[in-house]
């Protein structure tokens, strides 16, 4: 071979190697972005691993906590604290147990301050936690200030039957809060609401009734109205019969059990005819409790509650219905509940509440009665609470306060209505009223 052929065939496996050279080193860059890419790519997928479960363990917390919310609830509904920690007012409790996949476990933690009063708001603090194996706790707490559901939240309310004003009436709003109605402007809070299946007729009927505030019922066609009738607001322009704004088909009248009193307590006898009997000390914490078969005050027999009185009446309760102008006269000191087996009657002097704050005047029947009413020229500052039965406010009867019964019916030439505000904020003793929650806010404890 010569030496240029001996340059050539050099010169040719030079090349060659320089090219495979290129080649392993193009192999090379391209192996370590595709490591890098796939690395990036597996720590992406496991950090949306690991943040998904940490989501999913957040839930599980979460849904911890609404399970300990309900657990307090319960608790202090029935009043049953067995299973808790009980130190002065506080109520603690821990619940444990609760497992899922992967070895992940849960528990409650549930503390309820003010869990022994007599009224008012509870604070409610709950706190679910996972634990996960090689991982963080995470817990989600929640914490809600809950007190008892008002029950008059209406003016007048129908439980599942109607409401009607037979021939005129006045319904307007106060707050007895700051004050007399007769020192305030009135207001336009006033609702009338029926609850009564949706059909094709009206279930609240407004003859010749003027009412400053709400209607509201199931039937879509709104109230039935006469030409004089009227429901209107502070707005409202004065040629505007019924304001359409003020018509809802959304009523909300809610229903609860009237208590069962039992327990140590003095005998009522019907007074005698004339006399004046007094129940009730003005030096009493609690409520003294008085037991009687039937009740049918006539003349001017009087009956004066001068402390925190509940009186059960297992028959009628009449108060001038035969006859008459006797009264039941609530001190200043006093606070009635009746609770009323049978018929009531309010006639005569009727029920006179001095102190002019209708949540201490309060009359309660289960009753399924058509024939229970009021015709009193006393002015009643009360609730009124017959959930199964009818009531009918008669004459020129004036309430401050509410009246809730299956079946309403307004047939005086001028009743008058003026709903208390302060009522919606109220919680009435001889009602089971639960608790319920008033408001909800969630913290992060745990990354």
């Amino acid at each position: 071979m010569n030496l240029t052929t001996k340059q050539s065939h050099f010169g040719r496996s030079a090349s060659r190697s320089s090219e495979r050279g290129a080649a392993l080193l193009a192999a090379l860059c391209f192996a370590t972005v595709l490591a890098v890419a796939l690395g990036s790519y597996l720590t992406v997928c496991y950090r949306t691993l690991q943040m998904s479960a940490r989501g999913v363990q957040s839930t599980r917390s979460v849904e911890l906590a609404e399970t300990g919310m309900e657990e307090a609830l319960w608790a202090l509904n029935k009043n049953d604290w067995s299973g808790w920690t009980l130190s002065g007012s506080t109520a603690t409790k821990t619940l444990t147990g609760f497992t899922y996949d992967n070895n992940v476990t849960g528990d409650i933690s549930l503390t309820v301050t003010s869990y022994n009063g007599t009224a008012g708001t509870r604070t409610v603090t709950v706190t679910g936690t996972t634990h996960t194996p090689n991982s963080a706790d995470i817990s989600r707490t929640l914490t809600s200030s809950s007190a008892q559901a008002p029950l008059f939240v209406n003016a007048v309310a129908a439980t599942t039957s109607t409401v009607v004003f037979s021939s005129a009436g006045t319904l307007d709003s106060y707050d007895s809060s700051l004050g007399t109605y007769a020192s305030q402007t009135p207001t336009y809070s006033a609702i009338v609401s029926s609850s009564a299946p949706a059909t094709t007729s009206a279930t609240v009927t407004l003859v010749n009734a003027q009412v400053k505030g709400y209607v509201a019922s199931l039937y879509s066609g709104g109230p039935s109205v006469s030409t004089s009738a009227r429901v209107y607001g502070p707005s409202t322009p004065a040629t505007t019969k019924i304001d359409t704004s003020r018509v809802s088909t959304s009523p909300y009248q809610p229903v609860f059990t009237i208590k069962t009193i039992s327990g140590t307590g003095s005998t009522l006898a019907n007074p005698a005819l004339d006399s004046t009997t007094t129940i009730g000390n003005s030096s009493d914490t609690t409520p003294a409790i008085y037991y009687c078969s039937g009740l049918d005050m006539r003349g001017t027999t009087k009956i004066v509650v001068d402390g925190p009185v509940r009186l059960v009446v297992s028959g009628n309760f009449y108060v001038g219905l035969n006859g008459g102008s006797p009264k039941i006269e609530v001190t200043t000191n006093g606070t009635l509940e009746v609770f009323a087996g049978n018929d009531i009657a309010i006639y005569g002097g009727g029920i006179d509440n001095k102190t002019k704050d209708p949540s201490r005047l309060a009359v309660y029947s289960n009753n399924t009665l058509t024939v229970p009413d009021m015709n009193t020229a006393t002015a009643y500052y009360g609730v009124i609470y017959t959930p199964t039965g009818c009531f009918t406010v008669a004459g020129n009867s004036t309430i401050y306060g509410s009246v809730v019964a299956k079946k309403v019916s307004l047939t005086g030439s001028a009743p008058v209505i003026h709903y208390d505000l302060n009522l919606r904020t109220k919680v009435f003793g001889g009602i089971d009223t639960p608790f319920a929650v008033s408001d909800w806010r969630e913290s992060i404890n745990g990354s």
